[in-house]
């Protein structure tokens, strides 16, 4: 058995996909840190997750236990169980994030900076136990904030501007990672995150998904958008299988899990839109201030239509090429993306992973 694995964020997008992975594979043990009230309210939310990829989870449920605490509490809340815990524990990866791009500085700091600390400070702990043979922590693409042109894989402080205290406590995180140098972290940037590119799944339709929606329904007769930005876009599948991956690996630094040169532009991204929905193609206009949108998702995605960066992914390509790990091209999976955001209504309908790879590996 490979070493047991250490994973926070996992009732997030991102966290039970990898947790998902990591259990198919068989081959590790996950301690799941998982937030809430009590005992039976911590097993409860990881078999809520479970039930959200499986239709039968029974088979993977006896490989991860659901650990109570928080990112936020002093010492995790791990309570008298820390040492327990630090023990069992073989390698760490920190998924768990506020992802709210507006919350308050200060708000968002707290999970987002504190909650790493934490967490690094249970690694060391770890370590000291003779134990620890990975530190794998998930930041952003975004930490490049406003910079313009490549953002590469070594470069945080450039003395970028930030979008919202998402980008700017993100770009935080990663410097007090780097400062743990004893646990030789490595540090993985994915881009913007959808759903699986060969059945489409998703259990947030957020970002992307919500100007996509809008635009099937006829609101958008202009897009404020910069026609030749970049909208750098990865699939879910091709993010967890590069941290799992990333995480059997020795290599401490930035992977950048992005599209890179491939990423599609603004104006593609729009025809693809209109040709799925057939809707006349918008006119493209000077991005807005989000304070002029006058809704509260216009908010969040405006910003990520005005992007003057392209992110190399060279270090990560390296890598993960040998695996046959790479990133596809969004116009060969867009079309998955929309078929199941349609057969979903947009989250008002959800299936568990398993259903949704069924409807695609099922003939019409």
């Amino acid at each position: 058995m490979k070493p047991t694995v250490f994973l926070t964020g996992a009732t997030g997008f991102l966290g039970m996909e990898v947790l998902a992975r990591l259990l198919e594979e068989g081959d590790r043990e996950v301690l799941a840190l998982v937030r809430a009230g009590d005992d039976a309210a911590t097993e409860q939310r990881l078999d809520d997750v479970l039930s959200t990829l499986w239709d039968d989870p029974a088979p993977y449920r006896s490989r991860v236990t659901a650990v109570r605490g928080d990112v936020t509490a002093p010492g995790l809340g791990l309570g008298d169980r820390r040492d327990e815990w630090a023990e069992r524990t073989g390698a760490v990866l920190h998924c768990a994030a506020s992802i709210t791009f507006d919350l308050p500085l200060g708000e968002a700091r707290a999970v987002n900076v504190d909650g790493t600390a934490r967490v690094l400070d249970f690694a060391v702990e770890a370590q000291a136990r003779e134990g620890l043979e990975r530190f794998l922590h998930v930041s952003t693409a975004y930490v490049s904030g406003r910079y313009e042109g490549t953002f590469r894989e070594r470069q945080l402080d450039a003395g970028q501007s930030f979008r919202n205290t998402y980008e700017e406590t993100k770009a935080d995180a990663e410097q007090i990672v780097t400062l743990a140098r004893e646990l030789g972290p490595a540090i993985a940037r994915p881009s913007i995150v959808v759903g699986e590119s060969d059945s489409g799944w998703t259990p947030a339709f957020n970002v992307l998904y919500w100007p996509l929606q809008a635009f099937s329904r006829g609101m958008f007769k202009e897009v404020p958008a910069l026609a030749d930005g970049h909208v750098d876009v990865v699939p879910i599948d091709y993010v967890a299988d590069s941290l799992v991956h990333l995480l059997g690996r020795r290599e401490a630094g930035v992977f950048n899990l992005v599209s890179g040169r491939n990423a599609p532009r603004v104006e593609e991204l729009v025809n693809l839109a209109a040709d799925r929905f057939g809707k006349p193609h918008p006119k493209l206009i000077e991005p807005l201030a989000p304070e002029h949108v006058g809704d509260d998702q216009g908010d969040v995605f405006v910003p990520y239509f005005d992007m003057r960066v392209v992110f190399d992914d060279a270090r990560a390509r390296a890598v993960l090429g040998p695996a046959g790990i790479e990133a596809p091209i969004l116009r060969d999976y867009f079309g998955k993306l929309m078929d199941y955001a349609e057969a979903a209504r947009w989250g008002k309908q959800p299936m568990t992973r398993e259903q949704a790879r069924v409807r695609v590996a099922t003939p019409a």
